[in-house]
């Protein structure tokens, strides 16, 4: 009687071994699965670098240099007095980086233009900044602009083809790092900022501005606030913004968080205030 006792704890325990066995096995590939797609981590952990000026994550300060030769950019990381090129190849004139992922287009230059640089070979980039690893993200097979890339939220990366305007740029497009699906959105864009559960776009780095729209993440389901603005602050439960036309007309007006009840708060002005 007690060998069969014996028989059947030890049978239990196996069985109770093998399915703690089946959900760690479980966990681990969840787990896995999740760091490789870089699980959303909103567009405030990622910070823009451009060619004019710094930024700082963390205790790491990251920044880029032009080289005119090869009319590219290097991107460092400088901490405790020390500077480390991450990178020489860079055709973006903006990056994103959490400091532990830095997003980039490489790219060779062809030919200069009034409206911009072309380049050829260009590739979306993911760096891995600890050991400096590159994953290819997009492959573009034509000579063409470059891109820079103005957010990322560790799911969705947000970019725009470059222009003559340093902050302004044309064909917004959203590419989903998980599904590896692209959305060319096609209008400007120069920011991207999360308002609730949408992303709030601009297109103020433009001299005469530009369009200001509300977007799904994915970037779907595009909702006009105006057609030329020349600048945007969220504050509180509104947007606001400038209006302007080409001739310098300009009047402030604010909407809801959801592009709603949009609102004039000043007459129209031939003074930029």
């Amino acid at each position: 009687m007690n060998s069969m006792n014996k028989k059947c704890n030890r049978s239990k325990l196996f069985a109770l071994c093998m399915s703690l066995m089946l959900v760690f096995s479980m966990l681990f590939t969840t787990a896995g699965f999740i760091q490789n797609v870089q699980a959303a981590e909103g567009l405030s952990s990622y910070k823009k670098v451009t060619f004019y000026k710094a930024n700082k994550v963390g205790s790491t300060t990251y920044l880029m240099k032009y080289n005119d030769k090869t009319k590219r950019y290097s991107i460092c990381a400088q901490k405790n007095g020390r500077n480390r090129v991450l990178v020489s190849n860079c055709i973006s004139g903006t990056v994103v980086t959490n400091g532990k992922y830095l997003y980039y287009e490489k790219g060779t230059f062809t030919r200069g233009g009034a409206f911009g640089a072309s380049y050829e070979n260009r590739k979306i980039v993911c760096l891995t900044i600890r050991n400096k690893s590159v994953k290819g993200i997009v492959n573009y097979q034509s000579v063409g602009k470059a891109h820079s890339i103005i957010g990322c939220d560790g799911r969705y990366l947000y970019m725009g083809e470059q222009t003559q305007y340093g902050d302004g740029f044309n064909g917004f497009t959203v590419y989903d790092l998980k599904s590896k699906q692209m959305n060319q959105v096609g209008t400007s864009c120069s920011t991207v900022q999360a308002v609730k559960d949408k992303v709030l776009v601009t297109t103020v780095g433009v001299p005469h501005g530009g369009p200001v729209y509300l977007v799904e993440k994915d970037g779907s389901g595009r909702k006009y606030i105006t057609q030329r603005a020349i600048s945007v602050k969220v504050r509180g439960n509104y947007i606001y913004y400038t209006e302007a036309t080409y001739d310098w007309q300009t009047r402030k007006c604010r909407c809801d968080l959801n592009g709603d009840n949009q609102k004039a708060l000043t007459e129209w002005s031939a003074q930029y205030k």
